[in-house]
């Protein structure tokens, strides 16, 4: 049995391998007579589809890119809102021209910031100007007693002064967002800071006869702008003093968190403070830190709307975060957030 099971697993293996030497046979009788003499003409058959096909995507590439050209051509500062139309899909021409409407939209963002911004400096420049020529001309009308023209040059004085203001604020909101304002920052005690000018609003609040009190926390270091960061805190200040009643009080605390806080608030310093005045409405408390946003309760408190602004423009220059929190008719809480050095 062992035997014939051998001899039939030869004669198989035999067979396979014969059939698989006629095929192979067949096959190269095919190459010979029928494949060699038409390799010529099958060589050029498959050239010319190739370079067909190449020609149409070529020439399909070329059209996308001229026609993206020239719309590029069309687009200047006046039409920014123009979007490149007409090409699509998801290859890379079409994924250059949404790249393209992108940058368009985000250009177009900018521009329009940049023309409100400019709109809003020359209102607040426009009015102080406008009131110091009334109150010239009003004089000039007719002979005044001393006391009148007093009255006058202190008025203009204030305006003046608002007008200065003003445009510091302008420049420091202006030195805020230039790229060159990330260079240069050194490591201070925050807490040495917060102390002097815990002392400097104590003085501030003498008028109203308000108490500040101060809590701070030792050896809290950061990397920044040191005048910069004591002018955030300091019109935070300045601002709890003006929008608190007489006799009222305000808080400042400075503190750090520790390492094993959650990521988010994980070595950071921690500057708040709070006052007993009216309060910030619901309606302007998602406004408060946009330029020349003036809350419905300030029209009796001097300033440009500017203040805020530059505040969360430096903290972010600082990577950091500034917030408020306020009950309306009870307190308003500022809070400053930055990276620990």
């Amino acid at each position: 049995m062992k035997r014939f099971l051998r001899s039939l697993r030869a004669r198989l293996f035999l067979w396979y391998v014969g059939s698989l030497i006629i095929v192979i046979a067949y096959f190269l009788l095919f190459i010979h007579y029928f494949a060699i003499p038409y390799a010529i003409h099958i060589l050029i058959g498959i050239f010319i589809i190739l370079a067909v096909g190449q020609f149409v995507s070529i020439h399909k590439i070329t059209k996308s890119i001229t026609f993206l050209s020239s719309k590029i051509k069309l687009i200047s500062s006046e039409n920014l809102e123009e979007q490149v139309r007409g090409i699509s899909g998801e290859d890379e021409i079409g994924e250059l021209a949404s790249s393209f409407n992108s940058l368009l939209d985000r250009l177009h963002e900018a521009f329009k910031r940049e023309q409100q911004f400019i709109a809003d400096v020359a209102h607040e420049l426009k009015t102080p100007l406008t009131t110091l020529r009334s109150s010239f001309e009003i004089v000039l009308n007719k002979p005044r007693s001393s006391e009148d023209y007093k009255k006058v040059i202190e008025e203009a004085i204030i305006e003046t002064d608002q007008l200065s203001q003003t445009l510091k604020n302008v420049l420091d909101l202006a030195w805020s967002e230039s790229p060159n304002s990330r260079n240069n920052k050194k490591r201070f005690s925050l807490t040495e800071l917060v102390e002097d000018l815990s002392e400097i609003a104590q003085k501030m609040a003498i008028k109203k006869n308000i108490e500040v009190i101060l809590f701070s926390t030792p050896n809290v270091n950061v990397l920044g702008f040191k005048d910069k960061l004591a002018r955030v805190l300091l019109n935070l200040i300045d601002n709890s003093i003006k929008y608190s009643p007489k006799r009222g009080k305000i808080e400042i605390i400075l503190e750090k968190t520790p390492n094993e806080q959650s990521s988010y608030l994980r070595n950071k310093a921690i500057v708040s403070v709070t006052d007993n005045g009216q309060g910030i409405s619901e309606e302007d408390l998602p406004h408060i830190f946009d330029r020349f946003y003036r809350g419905s309760k300030t029209d009796k408190v001097l300033g440009s709307g500017l203040g805020l602004a530059i505040a969360k423009s430096i903290i972010s220059l600082h990577q950091g975060e500034i917030k408020v929190k306020s009950s309306k008719g009870k307190r308003s809480t500022f809070i400053v957030i930055l990276p620990l050095s």
